[in-house]
């Protein structure tokens, strides 16, 4: 089970907090898709996804994480992460996906991340 919450920041409009809660799976990873797809349709380029109530990450999840990064990026945007901890930290740090996806410790930060 997923659930997603969206939210603008207060601090600049143009980013959209995703707040994950549950367990991002074969059986989630489309509906978080749909969700991040959706927004990038209704002109979103720059995304927060907060990690910090997700619980479990799959491989699939994983892949998930990054076709939302590459969609966004196609779109001259950024999707970022904040909260990663736990078992989902290790999980993307054996994958080796911060490279490509810049983690940052809280939303506020990861926000800050956007400022030009």
């Amino acid at each position: 089970m997923i659930d997603y919450t969206t939210f603008r920041s207060e601090s600049n409009a143009d980013v959209l907090i995703i707040e994950i809660t549950g367990k991002l799976d074969a059986d989630t990873s489309e509906y978080l898709m749909d969700c991040v797809q959706g927004e990038i349709e209704d002109g979103t380029r720059c995304i927060v996804l907060d990690c910090s109530r997700l619980e479990y990450i799959s491989s699939l999840g994983l892949g998930t994480l990054v076709r939302a990064s590459l969609r966004v990026r196609k779109k001259d945007g950024a999707v970022v992460l904040s909260g990663v901890e736990g078992m989902v930290a290790e999980v993307v740090r054996l994958a080796q996906l911060g490279r490509m996806l810049h983690m940052y410790g809280s939303v506020d930060e990861a926000v800050a991340s956007f400022k030009k």
